[in-house]
């Protein structure tokens, strides 16, 4: 006579088919934190080149005060978010008219500044700051 209860059914698993099943997993989660880990790591060094070629005298009047406070990934491949703040003193329409025209330039920047095959494509969007204003 054998039981048949629900409970029991973990026992009946063959361990070498459950080890199989775990180092799948344990693959799969190490390549996704190490991806992971490549594109916090492009994001830095994007947010850097952009932040140096901004500083740089020249680039657009008024411009060279903005900083990248972030840099994340956007949704679609090859595309990355650019969180930038500027100071109040500019008008946000202006900082953005002056950022489209000189977007290839700082894209050209930053494919000098990484390792990549294509340079990624970059969205400018307004830092948001938690607790308002500083100052």
């Amino acid at each position: 006579m054998s039981k048949h209860n629900r409970g029991e059914a973990s026992s009946v698993v063959d361990p070498d088919f459950a080890e199989a099943l775990e180092e799948d997993s344990s693959k799969r989660d190490s390549a996704g934190r190490r991806a992971e880990h490549k594109t916090r790591q492009l994001c830095r060094q994007v947010q850097r080149a952009l932040n140096l070629a901004l500083a740089e005298r020249g680039l657009d009047l008024g411009l060279e005060e903005l900083y990248v406070d972030e840099v994340t990934p956007a949704a679609g491949c090859g595309r990355l978010l650019v969180h930038f703040v500027a100071p109040s003193s500019l008008s946000l329409p202006d900082v953005l008219v002056g950022l489209g025209r000189i977007a290839p330039r700082l894209r050209a920047e930053v494919a000098r500044a990484i390792s990549r095959k294509h340079a990624p494509e970059l969205s400018f969007i307004p830092a948001v700051r938690a607790g308002g204003r500083d100052g």
